[in-house]
C-alpha cells in the first residue's frame, strides 16, 4: 500500500513542478487514502489498482487558475528574470507590460506633488 501511495505522491510532485498543475487522478488517490487512513481503514493494494483503471478511462479536469504574471514576475530574482521571460508566451510578455508600466506610473518621480501645510 504505502509503495502505491508513495509512486502516486512522487509522480504528483514531479508533475507539479512540470507543469504548475495538479494531476486529478492522482489527486483523487490522495484524498482516498487520506480519508481511508482518518478512518483506520487498510486498502488492498489491488483496490487501488482497480481504482487507479477505474479513474484511467474517465477525462478528469481540475480548474487551472490563471498565471499572475506580474506576481511571478516580482519574486524572480534578477538572474533568472531574462529566461523566464524568453519562456514566456506573446499574451504573458504582455501582461508582464502592462503591469511594468503600472508600476512606472505608480512611482514616477514626476507625478509626485508636496503638500504645503
Amino acid at each position: 500500500m504505502n509503495e502505491y501511495y508513495n509512486y502516486w505522491s512522487r509522480k504528483e510532485k514531479v508533475m507539479n513542478k512540470m507543469k504548475e498543475e495538479v494531476i486529478p487522478h492522482a489527486q483523487i488517490i490522495e484524498e482516498w487514502y487520506k480519508l481511508m487512513e482518518q478512518n483506520n481503514v487498510s486498502v488492498q493494494p489491488k483496490a487501488s489498482t482497480i481504482l487507479g483503471t477505474i479513474l484511467a478511462k474517465y477525462d478528469i479536469s481540475t480548474k487551472i487558475q490563471p498565471r499572475d504574471i506580474w506576481k511571478e514576475a516580482l519574486s524572480i530574482t534578477g538572474a533568472e528574470l531574462s529566461t523566464w521571460y524568453a519562456s514566456l508566451s506573446e499574451s504573458e510578455k504582455e501582461q508582464y507590460e502592462e503591469g511594468r508600466l503600472k508600476a512606472n506610473k505608480k512611482h514616477d518621480p514626476n507625478n509626485r506633488f508636496l503638500l504645503k501645510g
